[in-house]
């Protein structure tokens, strides 16, 4: 019964992966179709092309592990599903970071990011601590850079994600619609977190599963609204403003 549930929920997984990878696409489309030359020389133009990207990549990381793994009906090791979800971490790291950058420029003050730098320092250090300790049974060497770089860059992510709420009153119309991806990192951590140590076996590792499912399925939620809300308006540079 396990094993249904296991396989039942790698579906779902991967389901909601694939609607948040074509939503993703879509929208990059919809948003800065013949825009392209703003890319560089618009920050928030910058900022959303390759947030939107990022999680779009990620989510082909999980699509490209679900196909390995029913072809070869094992996980995976380090590989091309990696190359996605490294790649599309980079990404969405890069545009929260800049994200927030952007924030605090024009409405932040010191007394708002010391609480966040606080939480945040605490978090990758507990996190580092469990990353070690679920290693402390033995791994090969080549899986000891990913076991801690997706626990930690996840970590980094939530953490500059957090500026969304922390700065609510003054995010434009399409910030707010990527209010909810602060949840679905939370998800991606909490199963990155769990997979660590438990992989794709046992209970923990059926709730690690269960993180990734809310996680990519916020994603295309998050990313279907955003759609939504720019084929209603005339202008998704508009939007941008």
């Amino acid at each position: 019964m396990a094993l249904d549930l296991q396989a039942t929920l790698n579906f779902i997984t991967v389901l909601f992966a694939f609607l948040s990878a074509v939503f993703g696409i879509i929208a990059v489309n919809a948003l800065f179709k013949n825009k392209l030359k703003l890319l560089f020389s618009d920050e928030k133009f910058f900022i959303f092309f390759f947030l939107i990207a990022g999680y779009a990549v990620f989510a082909l990381g999980e699509l490209t592990w679900y196909l390995i793994y029913r072809v070869f009906e094992a996980a995976p090791a380090a590989g091309m599903p990696d190359f996605y979800w490294v790649t599309g971490a980079f990404f969405m790291l890069i545009s929260f970071t800049a994200l927030s950058s952007m924030l605090y420029r024009s409405y932040g003050q010191m007394h708002q990011l010391l609480p966040l730098v606080a939480f945040g320092s605490l978090l990758l250090i507990l996190v580092s601590f469990y990353v070690y300790a679920a290693g402390s049974g033995g791994a090969e060497d080549s899986s000891v850079f990913l076991r801690y770089f997706y626990p930690l860059t996840t970590s980094l992510i939530l953490i500059s994600s957090a500026n969304l709420f922390l700065f609510y009153r003054y995010l434009g119309p399409i910030e707010v619609n990527l209010m909810p991806l602060f949840f679905a990192n939370i998800g991606f951590l909490g199963g990155d977190l769990l997979y660590a140590y438990w992989n794709v076996s046992g209970f923990l590792g059926i709730l690690a599963q269960i993180f990734y499912v809310l996680a990519y399925g916020i994603s295309a939620f998050a990313f279907f609204t955003l759609l939504v809300k720019f084929y209603l308006h005339s202008s998704g540079k508009e939007l941008l403003r």
